[in-house]
């Protein structure tokens, strides 16, 4: 009896402190609208219509709404985050990011191997792949300069060493088979012809079916002619000039939805002027294709399937299959090894307030950096074509205080230690002096632990130069402020009242060249824009829709032969427009959120270049070179 009361007693408590929460979240007269710490607006009261309450829908907004803004939310959901941060999970901003938060004075890093044993797994694996025994060839360049068949040396693509493509027509339905010819197609003689004077090309005997005439008699001197034979028939006359050969720049594409390439077609012909030859494409909805004005015909995929591209000239047909496919893309990259720090990457230090804004400050790992510069060196050799990598510095570099500067680390020596341990072949872009250089500029929010689109131009104007491009000038962008009330990631981060007081503008500058972007989510959906700059969001997310999985950028106006991936995390989302001014098709690739094999997906694509975008705190970080190498089928310990 006694047990049962207290029950009763515990009952009647719990009930009247939940009940009394309930009922004081209902008639609460404030109710927050927005959420600082998840950066969205919260739900709102549905409204009432006849087809909502037939539906059902209007008693489920209300159930949203009252959930979605119970009181002391804030607050409750930051103790949520503190207490899993405590149980080992890792919050990251939208649920994406994963920023690492170090304490410079920190000798190692988290994610660094723990072992020696490790460390020389780890190492034997990069021996293995870029110092073969034998003393064979690596593939890895040893000259920093672009690849020979690289088109983008000097910033402009190569004259085909090969007879250059023919014009070509755009037709892309079906054409009518052409008549079969009666004769053989003719066969250019080994000698020309020798006709005699005023006789005409038409009247000349042809060699190949005439017979040669008797000599004239001795016997007589008659200066008439003899009685003439009757004439054996003619041949049709032979064409002034004819195709000998046709071939194709290729005859199987595999393609991604979104992605382009360009195809060549060479004809051998007696014409100088050369030949006109016609495409045809089975299947509009899977493949189209244009003309591209530096020859030869731009190929996008539009759909998956197949497609039959057929290239006719006089007798001569080529073809070509166009598979097309979907991304699939893996969600929360798990690589078949197990690691309990796989995901360890956040501490919660390394911040600091100064003036009007929050500051990032970062540290330097040789080893970590080495195999940052390991992994970039094997993508060289794995793919074959021009590597470089962008380091985006952290904030607190534009801090000039003697007495801050004193306190946190140099980055710019931390980048030229880090420069040193790369292969020749990758070209290391020096993003610290043209960023230092602007220091006085808006080149890093002061609310959010990324540089701003300003920054990242100077980081890609110093990128441009070092491949042979000209960038384009900063005041040729459009130019728009997203929004001027922004507040990033810090609070997230802090929860530091102080950091509410901060605020930032998102500035957008839109590429001078129209384009298109297909992004594949995390879910393995698809969505598709008009422009890299995303006008459907005003935070980071603007810039290329934010982190996902596999991302496709198509400027119709680039060569569609000048082909770049990129390789990136959060930071690389602000510096990936800028692209659009050079390259034909952009590809780029996060593996927080895919477990796909890029190199299997792209080896036959035929990229130009691969670019790394990552901030400097990544690039120390074990982690990131443990994505890529499992990016290229290779899993470090």
């Amino acid at each position: 009896m006694k047990n049962k009361i207290v029950d009763i007693v515990c009952l009647c408590a719990v009930g009247a402190v939940f009940g009394g929460l309930a009922l004081w979240n209902a008639v609460q007269p404030n109710r927050p609208t927005e959420s600082m710490s998840e950066k969205r607006k919260l739900a709102e009261m549905p409204r009432f219509t006849v087809t909502s309450l037939a539906d059902g829908s209007y008693f489920s907004g209300i159930s949203a709404f009252v959930s979605d803004t119970f009181v002391e939310r804030e607050r409750l959901v930051g103790l949520s985050k503190k207490m899993d941060t405590l149980r080992g999970f890792d919050y990251s901003v939208g649920g994406d990011e994963s920023f690492v938060l170090l304490n410079p004075s920190q000798e190692k890093q988290n994610n660094e191997p723990e072992d020696q044993g490790t460390a020389d797994a780890i190492s034997s694996i990069f021996d293995a792949l870029l110092n073969p025994t034998g003393g064979e060839n690596t593939g890895v360049p040893t000259e920093t300069s672009a690849p020979e068949s690289d088109p983008n040396a000097g910033g402009e693509p190569d004259p085909a060493e090969t007879e250059a493509p023919p014009a070509v027509t755009d037709e892309t339905e079906p054409a009518e088979e052409p008549p079969a010819a009666e004769t053989e197609p003719p066969v250019k003689p080994d000698e020309p012809e020798v006709t005699e004077p005023g006789e005409t090309e038409a009247d000349a005997p042809d060699p190949k079916t005439t017979e040669e005439p008797e000599p004239a008699g001795t016997e007589t001197e008659e200066t008439e002619a003899p009685e003439p034979e009757e004439p054996e028939p003619e041949p049709e006359p032979e064409p002034d000039h004819y195709a000998k050969s046709l071939s194709l720049s290729k005859d199987a594409l595999n393609l991604t939805v979104g992605t382009g390439t360009v195809l060549y077609a060479y004809a051998e012909t007696t014409d100088p002027a050369g030949a006109m030859v016609h495409w045809t494409n089975s299947d509009k909805s899977v493949a189209t294709i244009s003309i591209n004005p530096q020859g030869g015909i731009d190929v996008k995929a539009v759909g998956p399937g197949k497609a039959v591209l057929t290239c006719t000239l006089e007798n001569f047909k080529k073809t070509c299959t166009v598979t097309v496919s979907e991304l699939t893309v893996g969600v929360d990259f798990t690589p078949p090894t197990d690691d309990e720090n796989a995901n360890a990457d956040f501490l919660p230090d390394g911040l600091f307030i100064y003036g009007d804004g929050v500051y990032t400050q970062t540290g330097y790992n040789a080893t970590n950096s080495a195999y940052f510069a390991q992994t970039a060196a094997v993508y060289a050799q794995k793919f074959g074509c021009r590597v470089s990598v962008v380091i985006a510095p952290v904030s607190s570099m534009v801090i000039d205080n003697p007495n801050v500067k004193s306190k946190i680390s140099d980055q710019g020596k931390i980048l030229s230690d880090m420069k040193a341990l790369f292969d020749p072949s990758v070209n290391f872009v020096d993003t610290y002096t043209p960023l230092y250089e602007h220091r006085d500029e808006y080149l890093f929010f002061r609310t959010d632990h990324h540089w701003t689109q300003r920054g990242a131009y100077y980081a890609y104007a110093a990128f441009a130069e070092s491949v042979g491009f000209t960038p384009t000038p900063l005041s040729f962008f459009d130019f728009e402020v997203r929004n001027d009330n922004y507040s990033g990631s810090m609070y997230d981060w802090t929860l530091n009242p102080r950091v509410l007081e901060f605020s930032d503008q998102i500035e957008a500058f839109y590429p001078t060249k129209k384009h298109t972007m297909t992004v594949t989510l995390k879910n393995g959906g698809t969505n598709v824009y008009d422009s890299s700059i995303v006008k459907v969001n005003k935070t980071y997310v603007t810039f290329i829709a934010g982190d996902n999985p596999y991302t496709v950028i198509n400027v119709p106006d680039n060569p569609q032969d000048r082909n770049i991936l990129v390789m990136k995390d959060s930071f690389g989302n602000a510096f990936v427009p800028f692209l659009c001014e050079h390259y034909g098709n952009i590809i780029v690739v996060d593996t927080r959120h895919t477990s796909m094999n890029v190199y299997e997906q792209l080896k036959d694509y035929g990229l130009t270049d691969i670019v790394f975008v990552n901030n400097i705190q990544a690039a120390n970080t074990y982690a990131w070179s443990k994505r890529y190498m499992a990016a290229v089928g290779v899993y470090l310990p």
